[in-house]
């Protein structure tokens, strides 16, 4: 009749670890990493030229793309090549597959005469044909 005297353990603070702020930076860190990533694969920052009808690009397109920059970077499928090294370079892939066309991504700030030159030395490597990258306008009034 008296007090019982047992072994009653009392239960101790368990250490619970609080995840919320743990997901808040992943969050955090992916979208960074979907707004870079688009950017880190294009390789060069160009605006491209826009046109009010653009042809249509074949899906079973995969040409050799040569991008020049504003700042006269220029790069073959996202490799830095030298200027004086572009038409070497692209004779090179050019005898590894001569189906392949070349597509030419141009800043629409650079001057004129400096796309004329590189247009022509394109069209005289003997490629099937050179595609130009555009973006489309919108049409006044749309």
């Amino acid at each position: 009749m008296g007090a019982s005297l047992g072994h009653g353990r009392s239960k101790l603070p368990e250490p619970a670890i609080n995840v919320t702020p743990l997901v808040d930076v992943v969050l955090v860190l992916l979208i960074i990493f979907m707004v870079i990533t688009p950017a880190l694969a294009d390789g060069e920052h160009i605006e491209l030229p826009s046109i009010v009808n653009p042809d249509e690009k074949p899906k079973d397109m995969s040409p050799i793309e040569v991008t020049v920059a504003r700042n006269g970077t220029v790069l073959v499928d996202k490799d830095r090549v030298e200027r004086a090294q572009l038409a070497d370079t692209l004779r090179k892939l050019r005898g590894q597959d001569e189906k392949r066309e070349l597509l030419l991504k141009t800043d629409a700030g650079i001057p004129y005469k400096d796309f004329r030159e590189t247009l022509a030395m394109l069209q005289g490597l003997g490629f099937r044909g050179v595609s130009l990258k555009v973006l489309e306008r919108k049409k006044a009034g749309s």
